[in-house]
């Protein structure tokens, strides 16, 4: 698969990335599609970022055993000169008000330093 917008190759080099460091993340795809019977079939919600990863933490506790920490974290991948559209901004703010953390990310260096 070619990936040939800047978008396209900040994504490819993003799941790498991701996958290197044995963070659990999946593709999120959103649009509609007409299947063979001609009705339209929606995924997704409109706006809503590009990945979705789990990244996990561990803090020691007193007995010695680990308390494992796992933050949801969505990630709106742009080209350099890329904006957020009004839908990405109400769906940013929504998946924060359930605690999750969003990420705009322009360069993979953005990424690594966040996470």
């Amino acid at each position: 698969m070619k990936h040939t917008t800047p978008e396209g190759q900040l994504q490819r080099l993003v799941l790498d990335w991701l996958a290197a460091k044995r963070i659990f993340s999946l593709r999120m795809n959103s649009g509609v599609l007409r299947g063979a019977s001609g009705r339209p079939v929606t995924f997704g919600v409109p706006g809503m970022a590009d990945i979705l990863a789990f990244p996990v933490d561990h803090f020691p506790k007193p007995d010695g055993t680990y308390l494992r920490f796992v933050e949801p974290t969505w990630i709106e991948l742009k080209a350099p000169k890329g904006k957020q559209s009004d839908l990405q901004k109400s769906f940013q703010a929504q998946v924060e008000a359930e605690g999750h953390r969003y990420l705009l990310i322009y360069f993979l260096e953005e990424l690594e330093a966040q996470l």
